[in-house]
């Protein structure tokens, strides 16, 4: 325990002194953030990098028992993990420099969670894996090949929920001190020696950091310093959990202990696929900008969010060393609270995320049909000899697309005459009522053929990305069509095709 005690001041001193020295170099180097008046809502320019001085002085113990090994008998379960230590520290670094691009250079999503998924997967060779989930009423449950997905999951989920969290100050850094102090009384619990090393490092670099980020902010972590608190918080709760009895250790508590993110994070996912945004949109909805739009204070609204994170660490310990009455009762409890803040801070009721979620199957079910029509349409065209054959073609195509009416113009050739198409669903009258329509050019080789002008009713099961899309390649089919028998009317192998204007 002397040791646990040592790295702990050892990381929190490093990490006071390398924060005023970031502090000093970012204000030099102009690596600030600045000021949106939207999500960031700090009134002045602050430097950022935090999460520099939190990697250093979490490894700083380490490193101090492998240069002296003699001074405590922790060095030997250093040593006898150090592939994997090397392991994390390596893979720290990695997501510490993929956090700094981001800040510096403002990443694609796409790019950030290719680089997220790396690491991941590198942890879960390296020995931080998921292989079995905790059940706290019998054995453990053993995942087998789904211990890649659900490792992988993990560690993105508690990267991100970290991420999305950093938008107060000090809310990030101080729910990993709070966090992380009950992962560390839970390997005390467990007599996890390493574990409770390595997470006093973590809690004492966090506490040492949130000295200067505690409100108002004087640094900010940044992506990078987010993102490594919640890949060391990801991997530090499955080292050393090699016993039967640790497994609990390796999801179900940390799951407890992380709940503000994670629950948070579950909200945001929630509210953008409801709101059919991309889950990588910023916005003002998460549950801190909720509580200062409320009239909390920025250090208010902190310190109640503390009070959340502590009173979830305790239902973790509890968790732990009760018996499965007390977590039936907890656990239901939980899921109570986590119910009720999805419904206050998504603003989705139930219904209606059950009424998206037919919809969206419904608009999946008529997109696999559109497709399959359109292909179907294709072989047809191939083969049709009139433009009136064509149409008929188009018009039950149009129909599994959902649309209810449709109109074709044809430019002749010298533009002096043109035909029309017509087709209207049976008991669905074109133009009536709130409408939908969009307007297709039939175009081949740069040449404007035509248009073609689809519609529906607004209701139902709406007109996705998806199905505009294939009326694109609808009207590029009628123009290869109409350039094809015009082709062979030129030489004389069809018969006639012009259709009266405005009939069918």
């Amino acid at each position: 325990m002397t040791t646990i005690g040592v790295a702990f001041l050892t990381a929190f001193g490093c990490s006071v002194v390398l924060t005023r020295v970031v502090m000093f170099l970012a204000l030099r180097l102009g690596a600030v953030d600045l000021p949106d008046d939207f999500r960031k809502l700090h009134g002045r320019p602050v430097p950022f990098g935090g999460g520099i001085p939190i990697f250093v002085a979490f490894a700083v113990p380490t490193i101090g028992l492998l240069l002296f090994p003699e001074v405590s008998t922790i060095s030997r379960d250093v040593w006898e993990h150090i592939g994997r230590l090397r392991l994390l520290y390596t893979c720290a670094a990695g997501v510490l420099v993929l956090g700094m691009l981001d800040d510096a250079l403002d990443l694609k999503p796409g790019w950030k969670l290719a680089g997220q998924l790396v690491v991941a997967v590198a942890a879960y060779w390296g020995g931080f894996r998921i292989s079995s989930l905790s059940n706290p009423f019998g054995p453990p449950l053993d995942l087998g090949p789904l211990a890649l997905p659900v490792t992988v999951l993990w560690f993105l989920g508690c990267m991100n929920a970290v991420n999305l969290l950093d938008g107060l100050d000090g809310l990030a850094a101080g729910v990993t001190v709070f966090a992380g102090g009950t992962l560390l009384v839970v390997a005390l619990h467990f007599e996890n020696v390493l574990a409770m090393f390595l997470m006093a490092s973590l809690t004492g670099a966090a506490l040492g950091f949130l000295m200067y980020n505690f409100p108002p902010a004087r640094i900010f972590l940044g992506d990078g310093g987010s993102l490594l608190l919640g890949f060391l918080i990801a991997s530090l709760s499955l080292i050393g959990a090699s016993r039967k009895a640790e497994t609990a250790v390796a999801l179900f508590i940390p799951v407890v202990a992380l709940g503000l993110p994670i629950v948070d994070t579950a909200v945001a996912i929630v509210r953008r696929w409801y709101k059919r945004l991309p889950i990588s949109s910023p916005d003002r909805r998460h549950i801190h900008h909720l509580l200062v739009a409320m009239g909390y204070s920025h250090r208010r609204a902190v310190i109640t969010l503390y009070l959340v994170t502590v009173s979830l660490g305790a239902l973790a310990f509890l968790i732990t060393v009760s018996r499965s009455e007390v977590v039936i009762l907890l656990l239901g409890t939980f899921f109570v609270v986590g119910f009720v803040s999805v419904r206050l801070f998504s603003g989705v009721r139930l219904r209606d995320a059950l009424e998206k979620m037919h919809q969206d199957r419904l608009r999946r079910e008529q997109e696999m049909a559109a497709r399959l029509a359109l292909e179907r349409a294709t072989e047809r065209c191939a083969r049709a000899d009139s433009l009136p054959q064509m149409w008929r073609i188009c018009e039950e195509t149009l129909d599994t697309f959902g649309m209810e009416w449709a109109k074709l113009t044809l430019f002749a050739e010298e533009r002096a005459d043109y035909q029309v198409f017509t087709w209207e669903k049976a008991g669905r009258p074109m133009e009536a009522g709130a409408v939908w329509s969009a307007t297709l050019p039939v175009s081949h080789d740069g040449q404007r053929l035509g248009e073609l002008v689809v519609g529906r009713r607004i209701g139902g099961v709406g007109a996705s990305g998806e199905i505009l899309d294939l009326l694109h390649q609808m009207s590029t089919l009628i123009a290869k069509t109409l350039v094809r028998l015009r082709g062979k009317k030129a030489t004389g192998d069809a018969p006639g095709d012009k259709a009266p204007e405005g009939g069918r």
